[in-house]
């Protein structure tokens, strides 16, 4: 096989690593958050009429509506940093992972709302789901790239610093 052709099946197994790494980083990060942070009591569930129709209603106090909007908070804020660290935190080299995090980010994000959509303060919501957007659009100009090492070090890419360890010292060949 030739040096520079890709395998058969490469970019198959790019798409199917990106969405394990998604699909993964959601249900640990979910699981993680709502076994760390204990559930209230259990909602009242008395038979009564709701809207003409005798059936169960399920009373939800205000811890447990308190307790949905912070998860759905912290998910939503765990989101907002994974999108923001696939996005900038990895270069090119890793874009199957970099895809995997940013599909992670955004799913997070969605669980975050629809958990916190179920407590109060439903403003907060959407206070997430906008700041979700525009960390998606202020990391934009990185998409292809993600961010320049070098730029958060300080240093410039001119032609100082380059080269093999120990390169330029001592005397010249001759």
């Amino acid at each position: 096989m030739n040096q520079n052709q890709t395998p058969a099946l490469a970019g198959v197994l790019k798409v199917v690593f990106f969405l394990a790494a998604a699909s993964l980083a959601v249900t640990a990060v979910a699981l993680g958050v709502t076994t760390l942070y204990e559930a209230p009591s259990a909602d009242k569930i008395e038979f009564g009429e709701f809207e003409g129709f005798e059936a169960f209603v399920i009373e939800q106090d205000k811890e447990t509506a308190d307790y949905n909007r912070n998860v759905g908070l912290i998910l939503g804020f765990i989101g907002i940093g994974t999108i923001a660290l696939g996005l900038l935190g990895l270069g090119s080299r890793s874009n199957p992972l970099r895809a995997g995090l940013l599909a992670g980010g955004v799913g997070l994000v969605f669980v975050g709302v629809a958990q916190g959509s179920g407590g109060s303060n439903d403003w907060l919501t959407f206070l997430t789901s906008g700041l979700a957007f525009l960390t998606l659009v202020a990391c934009s100009p990185w998409l292809d790239e993600g961010l320049p090492l070098d730029l958060l070090a300080g240093r410039t890419s001119g032609g100082t610093g380059g080269g093999a360890p120990g390169a330029g010292v001592g005397p010249g060949p001759g």
